[in-house]
Formats: C-alpha cells, sequence, structure tokens
C-alpha cells in the first residue's frame, strides 16, 4: 500500500454581526488596491470581477466602524482607490493572526501523524453481521440487544431517531461497526469483568507498528474483529497467535448500519 501524508488545513475568517468580514482573498483583495491603485487592476490580479471586488469592499465598509476602502476623484494625479490607514492596520492584525494560527496548525499537524504511519493500512473499524433481537427504547435513546452471526450476544445504545428513520424492529438485520481502538483484550475468565460485551476470540494475526499492536482476532464464524492496544499491554499479557483472548467493548461504542445502506 502506498505511503499516504496527511496534512491539516485551515484559513482564518473574521465576521462582524454574523456576517463575512476579513478573509485571506479581501486581505489580498486590499494589498492589491495598494499595489496597483484601480479596482479594475486589483480585482484582475485577484483573478475576481470588478462587481466582486467592489460588493466585498463595499460589505467590509458597511460592517466596520471606520472606512477600509475610499474613493478620490480628481485633483493632481488623478483620482483612484485608497486603501486606509485604519484598513492597513486591519491587514496587519489579521496577518499576525494568520503566523499565530499557521503556528497552531503545525502543532495540530503532528496528531495526524498516526495516519500516515502503517497502522492505519488496516481499516479502523470492524464490521460484523448482526440481528435486532430485543429493542429497550428510552425518550431520546434506545438500548439494544444484538445476535451476531457467531450467535453472541452484544448490547449497544443507539438514538431513538436511528431505529425510526430505518424502520428498524426485533428481528431487522444490521452492520455492527466497532473502531479497533475501542476494543481491549483480557485473558481473564470473563465472570471477573464488568463490561458488558465480551466475545471469545482466537489470536489470528498481530501486526506491530512501533508502541502500537493491532491484533487480528477471529470469532467461532471466522468473522474478525480488530483491537488496537499499546505494545506495553500486548508484552505485559505475552500474546501470541492462536492465544484466546476475550475482546471487551462497550455499548456506546458500537456504531450500527441498516443492511440498506
Amino acid at each position: 500500500m502506498n505511503q499516504i501524508a496527511f496534512s491539516l488545513e485551515s484559513e482564518i475568517y473574521i465576521r462582524a454581526n454574523s456576517e463575512d468580514f476579513l478573509s485571506p482573498k479581501r486581505v489580498q483583495l486590499l494589498e492589491n488596491i495598494i499595489i496597483y491603485g484601480s479596482m479594475a487592476k486589483a480585482a484582475k490580479a485577484l483573478d475576481i470581477s470588478y462587481k466582486t471586488a467592489w460588493a466585498w469592499i463595499d460589505k467590509m465598509n458597511l460592517l466596520s466602524s471606520k472606512p477600509i476602502v475610499q474613493r478620490i476623484s480628481g485633483g493632481k494625479g488623478g483620482g483612484g482607490t485608497i486603501v486606509t490607514a485604519f484598513a492597513k492596520e486591519l491587514m496587519f492584525r489579521f496577518k499576525e493572526l494568520e503566523a499565530l494560527h499557521q503556528k497552531h496548525l503545525e502543532s495540530l499537524d503532528r496528531s495526524l501523524e498516526f495516519l500516515d504511519n502503517g497502522s492505519m493500512q488496516d481499516s479502523i473499524f470492524s464490521r460484523l453481521n448482526a440481528q435486532l433481537i430485543h429493542i429497550n427504547k428510552h425518550e431520546n435513546r434506545a438500548s439494544v440487544s444484538l445476535k451476531l452471526d457467531s450467535c453472541e450476544i452484544i448490547s449497544a445504545q443507539v438514538p431513538m431517531d436511528f431505529i425510526k428513520v430505518n424502520s428498524l424492529r426485533e428481528g431487522s438485520s444490521v452492520c455492527v461497526l466497532i473502531e479497533s481502538e475501542s476494543v481491549s483484550v483480557s485473558k481473564l475468565d470473563e465472570k471477573e469483568l464488568s463490561s458488558r460485551n465480551r466475545l471469545h476470540t482466537k489470536v489470528q494475526d498481530i501486526i506491530i507498528h512501533e508502541d502500537e499492536v493491532l491484533l487480528k482476532l477471529c470469532l467461532s464464524n471466522d468473522e474478525i474483529i480488530n483491537a488496537q492496544i499499546t505494545y506495553a499491554s500486548y508484552n505485559k499479557l505475552n500474546i501470541k497467535k492462536e492465544d484466546k483472548l476475550l475482546a471487551i467493548f462497550k455499548a456506546y461504542s458500537i456504531t450500527l448500519l441498516s443492511k440498506g445502506e
């Protein structure tokens, strides 16, 4: 699988009274006006229409406490369009914010490194087939019991609207999605565990990547559930292929999809 480099991108927009006021493109338009002294040339350099450029300026002037751009007519040297000192101060402050924003983005960008390392080559979700066997309806949410194809029973919590929109009832078939990071594993007897959802599995494969380990766990019907654990946990449990493990996860960590999806 080809290595994919992910990056985080974002731009600053300043709004006034819930309307667009300053944006990178609008600041660039103001800079172009300073450079060319002409709205037509400034708009052309930004690849927008003359009409759009004036619409932006008129909106900024309307929302601002002081004029952003003023038209100067006639006189020595002819007329033109000028960016006010107040607008130049706004532009300066906006660029300061952009620099701070970019610095923060670079910090956040490092949080995406896990996306393009080897540990993400497998899906982060396990998909299991199930049948609804009981629906306990509450005001806004429903607690449901699900029978997997492996004949084990698990519980999930879903919004009541999900039940209604998909016309689900006891006997309906659904897909169960479980994120690998929400699955923990244990060699303890299930009676010693408090977690509601426990599946009996056998270790089919072990994928080690730096300080993370992805376990591919096989159910009795050969369906696979993925568990992503730390290397420290993997080492502590001394996990090997063919080991029998309990896959453990909370009811709220399950996402249901109707079979129509």
